[in-house]
């Protein structure tokens, strides 16, 4: 599987299309078919102004996380033309292409090794019993494996799933009980180490 570039947490992909629209406007032979440094400015206003809905709306956390993805997508396809039109001029492992927010790409089939995953959060889900992880985006990881117990991550998970993104809501769990969650990274047959655990009580 080919490695991600794009990224999912919105306030990533935000700066990054600001670097790209950036970049953009002081380049003269910029592409007339790609995306202009209007549409990745607006699509990051986009961005931002969702960020702020989620910080400002924690009731309608659930509908808010909808419209995110909605938003990074569109800026990721965004992102993605940009990438390959850098591509073109530059070539992939050009430099000028941290001018636009993206890293040059290694070259020969080097593989990145899966560095640890960072759990930046740890809070209620949006449903009873329920507990939402987020975590930071692993470069090069094609998935994410999540388990957790009822101790410091001792003995049998009581529950384990593999996500494609970098957050998850694990629901059916005990009301009041206090779980622990950790987190690693999948890239075909290769494994990241597990983040430091995080611990949670359950809603109710």
């Amino acid at each position: 599987m080919a490695k991600r570039r794009i990224p999912t947490k919105p306030n990533e992909l935000r700066d990054q299309l600001l670097e790209a629209s950036t970049g953009i406007s002081g380049e003269s032979n910029w592409p007339a078919t790609a995306a202009t440094q209007a549409d990745v400015f607006a699509m990051s206003g986009h961005i931002h102004t969702e960020i702020t809905n989620v910080n400002s709306l924690k009731a309608q956390l659930a509908l808010a996380r909808t419209t995110l993805r909605g938003w990074c997508g569109q800026g990721g396809d965004i992102m993605k033309g940009i990438d390959q039109v850098t591509d073109g001029l530059y070539g992939p492992d050009g430099p000028q292409k941290n001018n636009f927010g993206l890293p040059p790409k290694k070259i020969g089939g080097e593989s990145v090794p899966l560095e640890q995953v960072v759990i930046t959060k740890i809070e209620d889900g949006t449903g009873p019993a329920s507990i939402f992880v987020d975590w930071d985006q692993e470069e090069g990881a094609a998935a994410y494996q999540v388990e957790w117990y009822l101790n410091a991550i001792e003995g049998t998970p009581v529950g384990n799933a593999a996500v494609s993104e970098s957050e998850y809501e694990i629901t059916g769990l005990v009301s009041r009980q206090q779980y622990w969650v950790h987190v690693r990274a999948i890239r075909g047959n290769d494994f990241g180490p597990w983040s430091d655990p995080a611990t949670r009580v359950a809603n109710l």
